[in-house]
């Protein structure tokens, strides 16, 4: 958590800091440990609240790549904790969940946006998948 914090205040005092912590957060994504990639998405939420334009740019590949292979894990944690980033305020009314971003965004996540919506066991990743999809549309 400390990591965490020093992390952001770096991110916070310089915004270009965020594209090499990202690449490093997606170069070390711990595929085989569904815990450690919720952690993970916990920081790559507060790394996105800092994210300008010009970070989003360089970085949406990667980034939006990540969050559709969380969402379509077959870990329920892992799938809830992706969608809860469309909780996040900041990041869908002004962030890079915007629907101004949303024609970065949607080529990446809609295949497994769509399968979640349509019917997975877990009935929260369901219903958040479902109410996802409407905050795009």
């Amino acid at each position: 958590q400390q990591l965490s914090y020093c992390i952001t205040q770096y991110v916070e005092k310089d915004p270009d800091t965020a594209v090499p912590i990202l690449e490093g957060l997606v170069r070390f994504w711990p595929w085989s440990c569904s815990s450690k990639q919720v952690l993970f998405l916990n920081e790559l939420e507060e790394i996105m609240e800092l994210f300008g334009i010009d970070q989003l740019q360089r970085v949406h590949q990667s980034l939006f790549r990540i969050i559709g292979k969380c969402l379509g894990s077959e870990h329920f944690q892992v799938a809830e904790r992706a969608l809860f980033l469309w909780n996040n305020e900041h990041l869908v009314n002004n962030g890079c969940l915007s629907r101004q971003h949303a024609s970065l965004i949607l080529p990446f996540i809609y295949g497994p946006l769509y399968k979640n919506s349509s019917g997975h066991w877990n009935t929260t990743v369901e219903g958040l998948a479902q109410k996802c999809s409407q905050t795009l549309h």
